[in-house]
């Protein structure tokens, strides 16, 4: 086995973790599983089909368990019911919104895209117009796709709403359609500045993913991925919640890949050959498809297929910043961030609070940390102690004007979270 498996030798202790952590799940899940049985035999609740579907999808209760005690029938297809359900699911994931157009005898839109990703300009001809959509034989607009927003610009004068693909077939959909002809010349512009900031977040989640695989180990692989103007999310495979401290490494570990200042090389290549040169980990969210791949490399840090803008160096990400993480399944854990522009933006916005914090408790920015652990201490005192406090400068308006203003947003952004709940509950308390 150790010569089919060699990895399993090499990564013995995230192994055993991994074990340990589900074992754990499982008896906690046993217990929760066996006081919901309790409860509906005591209230002699009525189970029907859906019911046991819902109760094996969601608690992880065998039909078996709750049939013996309520005596009921499980119906012979249970589980092809159960798997009915799970297809429904990802077809409404996968269903497109956009039209289905009639688009025989185009060619393949050429996109400019791929090489320069701060190419905003371009020349190319209108070959078709279906109502307020618009094909050309080439262009410079990304359409929505991967995860990754459109890019939004003009055709000539005219504004460029939405983008997106059919087929191989790239379609501009316009405000104002009347003004544009077919086999007519015409100029592309895209917002460079959006562009860019969608760039900025589609790197940053490769950034992110090697990074949590640096920090959590090997079985980091991309669930999925999203990526807008304001910010961006990665689901990464892993079993357990991060902690602050996991999320301030990945962090870190993140910004010293930036600071590295690493190639990102992009070409095309056939599949068996990127496969034969790179390995499956180049699947990360998914297989694209087509028998040509394009590959994104951060030399020496990730490899990937994936068809967005990308940069050409790590430090054009200028600086990612963690917002929050959450486990989204038993198996993958959300990371939501921002980068660049947005990333100077949301630093800025924690260092205002910050200030006008200190200002409010009268200390230095240093000091606010230790001035509101005071004001918990004071909080237990009061409330879990039972203590009467003789004074207390701020009036009723002032709490409240605290509460809305300033502790509110605060607590959003500090690591001291639940400090700082506690404290806003003791505000309200003495008020």
């Amino acid at each position: 086995m150790k010569e089919q498996f060699p990895e399993l030798s090499d990564n013995l202790n995230e192994v055993k973790k991994i074990l340990d952590v589900e074992k754990n799940k499982y008896n906690v899940n046993k217990q929760k599983a066996r006081l919901i049985v309790e409860k509906i035999v005591k209230d002699k609740q009525k189970i029907d089909t859906d019911k046991l579907i819902e109760l094996y999808d969601n608690n992880g209760i065998a039909p078996e368990l709750i049939a013996k005690e309520l005596k009921i029938k499980i119906p012979d297809n249970f589980y092809s019911l159960v798997a009915s359900k799970h297809e429904q699911k990802v077809q409404e994931h996968q269903t497109k919104k956009e039209e289905v157009l009639v688009l025989d005898g185009l060619p393949e839109t050429k996109a400019l895209y791929f090489d320069d990703y701060k190419l905003a300009e371009c020349n190319a001809k209108i070959l078709r117009i279906i109502h307020d959509n618009v094909i050309l034989d080439k262009t410079v607009f990304y359409p929505t796709s991967g995860g990754q927003l459109h890019d939004i610009g003009k055709i000539n004068d005219v504004d460029v709403i939405d983008v997106f693909k059919q087929g191989k077939i790239i379609v501009h959909k316009v405000k104002d359609v009347s003004k544009l002809k077919e086999g007519m010349n015409i100029t592309c512009k895209i917002d460079l500045d959006r562009r860019i900031q969608l760039a900025q977040h589609h790197t940053s989640t490769h950034i992110v993913n090697a990074a949590a695989r640096i920090v959590l180990g090997k079985h980091i692989n991309q669930a999925g991925a999203k990526k807008t103007l304001e910010k961006a999310h990665i689901d990464i495979t892993h079993y357990q919640s991060l902690s602050e401290s996991e999320l301030k490494k990945i962090e870190d570990e993140s910004n010293k890949i930036i600071k590295q200042s690493i190639p990102i090389k992009k070409s095309f290549l056939s599949r068996e050959a990127a496969e034969k040169k790179y390995g499956f980990a180049i699947y990360q969210g998914g297989v694209p498809i087509g028998q040509e791949l394009r590959i994104v490399d951060i030399v020496g840090i990730d490899v990937e297929a994936c068809g967005g803008t990308h940069l050409d160096n790590t430090k054009e990400a200028q600086k990612i910043k963690i917002l929050k993480s959450a486990k989204i399944s038993d198996s993958v854990v959300r990371i939501e961030f921002v980068a660049g522009k947005k990333a100077f933006d949301e630093e800025n916005k924690d260092v205002t609070i910050t200030n006008e914090l200190a200002s409010l408790l009268d200390c230095k920015n240093n000091q606010v940390p230790s001035r509101v652990q005071e004001l918990f201490n004071l909080w237990k005192d009061v409330v879990k102690k039972n203590k009467k406090i003789s004074s207390f400068k701020l009036s009723s308006l002032d709490i409240y004007s605290i509460i809305l203003q300033h502790l509110l947003p605060f607590l959003l952004f500090s690591y001291h979270q639940h400090n700082l709940l506690m404290l806003l509950l003791f505000l309200v308390h003495i008020a």
